[in-house]
């Protein structure tokens, strides 16, 4: 039978607070069976705080889906022997999706992972439409938890569908991936991106009326902690800058721009003009993961020194070219010393997850507010595009003086080129450039290490072929 362990209350407190991925390790002893759990208002609350701990977990968005699996995809860092350069064959080897074993289980663990929280997610959903009604009685609880749950589950199939389905521009009626809403082992044949796309759609608009009278508490609240930290939560404005990505992929750039616009004009952020404190720029995200302990857990990927191994650090070479040192770069807040990176001797290293000031440390970013003014940019008029890339260059400490002007020069392939360079710097260590350079359908980028990039779409993994029914 299904079982899910519960906490004393004063642990459950704990976890409103930080999202903390321990819960999961709690004695046997205090395991209950699911049946018992959802039979107060407390138990619905530790089953969706728990999805969020589970999301922080180093297989998932803790890890795997955020500065690791992800930016290794798009050949981000330089982890090698640093007395040997790597060639080309060596970093290919992570598409190698059949035959190299470490590749084979990046594609299996992340669908196995991902499948594992939407198993977690239908089964609260079920419960908050067969128990919790009666149960949650908290004005607004009810709504504000089915909003999140399906805002979570949109999350995690979109990407989901960004990994395993295709160039949505080329086939979106490839067959990916199987829907599932129940909580259950039965087989289900996999259905089409398009048809994919529309059930993700369908979740968030669901999720957006329920969530209409969310309160956007950004701040601690200790009275309520249910209500505070919204940033660590499926928020209103997460769910709107969710299907602004979605819109987008699909090709849909009038609804792109619409919701883009909305989160830029009612989430009530700005962004941020320096990092020397805000590491992570907590200050300008929408949608992020509170991880405890980040430091201890973290500390093989992220060591504050001057001379790197294995650490995932990145060559001057590599980060001079990136962040355009040498012309407009020098005081990008992305790239300077003790600002974006730390500059050590054999190479630098990303800050991101670095932070040592306690109001702004142990944050993994998800969605944030400079993703919606390239999308507005993506998505506008050439001549309108301009102003919403130098508003974040500008915030980054790139000059007025190296704006982009909306000229005859500047067409569709420059605005792409610009919005190219600028989802290399500013996501940096978050798994997002892997999806622009997808959407767009590169054939190469910077380092790549093929001569044609055709490995976009990750393979459906084989257990999922033989007993999953996904043909």
């Amino acid at each position: 039978m299904f079982r899910i362990r519960i906490l004393s209350a004063w642990v459950i407190m704990t976890m409103l607070f930080s999202a903390c991925a321990d819960w999961v390790n709690v004695s046997p002893k205090d395991e209950i069976e699911a049946d018992k759990l959802f039979k107060s208002e407390n138990g619905f609350k530790v089953a969706l705080i728990g999805v969020y701990s589970r999301m922080t977990l180093l297989d998932n968005y803790g890890k795997r889906l955020s500065y690791d699996y992800i930016e290794r995809l798009a050949q981000r860092y330089d982890n090698y022997d640093i007395s040997v350069a790597p060639s080309d064959k060596t970093r290919a080897e992570i598409y190698d999706y059949k035959n190299n074993a470490n590749a084979k289980g990046d594609v299996n663990s992340v669908w196995v992972n991902q499948f594992g929280t939407i198993a977690n997610l239908n089964n609260l959903l079920y419960r908050l439409e067969h128990e919790g009604k009666d149960v949650v009685l908290t004005d607004g609880y009810w709504n504000l938890m089915k909003g999140e749950a399906l805002g979570l589950r949109a999350f995690h199939y979109f990407d989901l569908l960004r990994l395993y389905g295709p160039v949505y521009c080329e086939d979106p009626e490839m067959k990916c991936l199987p829907w599932r809403t129940e909580f259950n082992a039965d087989q289900k044949s996999l259905e089409s991106a398009g048809v994919i796309a529309q059930h993700i759609l369908e979740d968030l608009t669901q999720a957006e009326e329920l969530l209409k009278d969310d309160p956007l508490n950004y701040k601690n609240d200790l009275n309520n902690p249910f209500l505070g930290l919204r940033k660590h939560r499926m928020n209103k404005m997460a769910v709107k800058a969710l299907m602004a990505r979605v819109y987008l992929w699909i090709g849909d750039k009038e609804n792109a721009a619409l919701k883009a616009k909305e989160v830029i004009e009612q989430c009530g952020l700005e962004l941020v003009i320096s990092n020397i404190q805000d590491a992570s720029l907590y200050d300008e995200t929408i949608f992020c993961l509170g991880m405890d302990d980040m430091a201890n857990k973290l500390k093989d990927d992220w060591k504050s020194i001057n001379t790197y191994s294995n650490e995932l650090y990145i060559s001057y070479d590599n980060a001079n070219t990136v962040f355009e040192r040498t012309t407009i770069g020098l005081n990008d807040i992305r790239y300077r010393n003790s600002y974006g990176f730390i500059h050590g001797n054999n190479g630098l290293m990303c800050r991101k997850y670095l932070s040592k000031d306690k109001n702004y440390s142990e944050k993994i970013p998800l969605i944030r507010l400079s993703e919606m003014y390239y999308i507005l940019a993506e998505s506008v008029s050439l001549k309108e595009s301009v102003t919403y890339i130098n508003k974040v260059r500008n915030a980054r400490g790139i000059s007025r003086n190296n704006n982009i002007e909306a000229n005859d020069s500047y067409d569709e392939a420059a605005r792409k080129e610009a919005l190219n360079k600028e989802y290399q710097k500013d996501f940096f260590a978050e798994g997002q450039y892997f999806y622009f350079l997808k959407r767009h359908n590169y054939k190469t980028f910077w380092r790549c290490p093929v001569e044609k990039m055709d490995y976009y779409v990750l393979p459906t993994p084989d257990d999922e072929i033989a007993y999953g029914n996904g043909k």
